[in-house]
Order: C-alpha cells, then structure tokens, then sequence
C-alpha cells in the first residue's frame, strides 16, 4: 500500500512538473499551392537544452526540402552551439532533434523555437490536423520531461477574385450565368457572393451582371 501512495505521489509530481511546458504549432490558414513559415511555439518553466519531436503533416502538406534538406531552423531563442536536424521516419513523421555541446537552454519561457517551411498542395482544401507526438525536451540537469502530444487545426485560405462568381479559380461566360441564376432563382449552390459583387457596392443585382459581361469583353 505504501509502495501504491509512493507511486501515486510520484506520478503527481511528474505531472505537475510539465503541466506548465508545452510545445505546440498554432492553428493557421493558408491558400492552396502556398508555402509559408510557420513558428512551433515552446512555453517552458524549466531550462531545456535538447529535444526530440515527430511532425505529423497530412496528406496534402509537406516541409520544404533544399539540396535534400528540410527547411527548418531554431529561432533567437537557440544558443550560439545549438543545432536541429531533421530525418523522415518510415511512418511518415518527421523526426527534429536540437541538442546544444554546452548545454546551454533555450533563452526565454515563451515564443517561437522553430520555425519550419510549409507547403500546401494545390488540391488542398482543409480543414485538415498537423500533430507533434512523441515530444521530450532535456533541461539542464539532464532531467527529461515528456510534453503532451499536440495538435493544430490549417485552414484553407480562400482569396476573392473579382468576378469569380462559381468559385473555380476562373472567371469566364460560365461565372455570368451563374450569376444570372442566382438573380432569377436566388440558389446559392456553388455561388461566392463576395466574388459576384463586381460593383463592389454590398449589393448583387443586374449591374453586377453588366459589369462582369463588360470584364470578360475588355479583357481585364
């Protein structure tokens, strides 16, 4: 019994211990085909000096590669003999180790500590999950911390063309009937109100139709 309270009492400890260090991607948006940084974000009580994490990306999203190398560094929070390296795992995950020789921490208990490059296919459409499991960071004592398995919502970012009342990427004769459609039977299947609001003046209606016939015909 006393072995069990022991137990218990340590398992509490440990759990307080990282209940305060987290290591995380914040919930983006980004626009089919894009690439753009994105920063993991480590809140730490304790001093680390070296981690380990898997990066779980969907389908649809990959780490910029360069030479065979993926795009990503530590932040200003690294000390000056503070490295990361990166290697993609047979399930898919990628691996990112950072370790220091002079096991010196990270500066601060907030902020970016990574930042990695991301690229959206063209046929992404979100909402879609990117995790980070299997994440142990070190502090100085060389005491090892497991942080809880994390993971963020990407959302599609959908950029307005003007005109582009059938939201497929072109305007053209296709995007003037949808818009007469919606004028004659208000369906809303497929139609993108900011798009088909030509005049730009918060209204759909006839002009919006002559102004779009008059885009196609000049060409613009």
């Amino acid at each position: 019994m006393i072995k069990k309270l022991i137990l218990v009492a340590v398992m509490a400890v440990a759990l307080c211990a990282t209940a305060a260090n987290r290591f995380y991607l914040p919930d983006f948006v980004i626009a089919a085909g894009e690439t753009m940084q994105v920063a993991m974000i480590l809140e730490n009580d304790e001093p680390f000096t070296a981690f380990q994490t898997d990066l779980i990306l969907p389908h649809c999203m990959s780490v910029v590669q360069d030479d065979g190398d993926y795009l990503l560094d530590l932040t200003g929070r690294n000390a000056s003999d503070q490295a990361i390296i990166s290697k993609l795992r047979p399930d898919g995950a990628l691996r990112m180790v950072s370790f220091c020789m002079s096991v010196k921490p990270y500066s601060g208990n907030n902020g970016a500590l990574v930042v990695i490059n991301l690229h959206a296919d063209e046929d992404f459409t979100g909402p879609a999950s990117i995790g980070l499991k299997n994440s142990f960071f070190v502090n100085v004592d060389g005491v090892e911390f497991i942080l809880p398995q994390e993971t963020c919502t990407v959302e599609l970012l959908t950029r307005q063309v003007m005109g582009d009342a059938n939201g497929d990427g072109i305007v053209n004769i296709s995007d003037v009937t949808c818009l007469i459609n919606y004028l004659l039977a208000g369906c809303t299947s497929s139609f993108h109100t900011e798009n088909a609001n030509v005049k730009d003046d918060d209204i759909i209606n006839i002009g919006d139709v002559t102004a779009l016939i008059n885009m196609l015909l000049q060409g613009n």
